[in-house]
């Protein structure tokens, strides 16, 4: 999975897609950028 990371507010979500928009600020998922890959097991 990845963690996506709005770059508006902060606020990180964890998951296999682009978040629609933002729980804590609205803004549009275009706001949201990868920062990490996680590989669970």
């Amino acid at each position: 999975m990845a963690v996506w990371k709005c770059k508006a507010c902060g606020e990180t979500k964890e998951g296999r897609c682009r978040p629609g928009k933002c729980a804590k600020c609205d803004a549009p998922k275009e706001s949201f950028e990868k920062v990490e890959e996680t590989t669970a097991k």
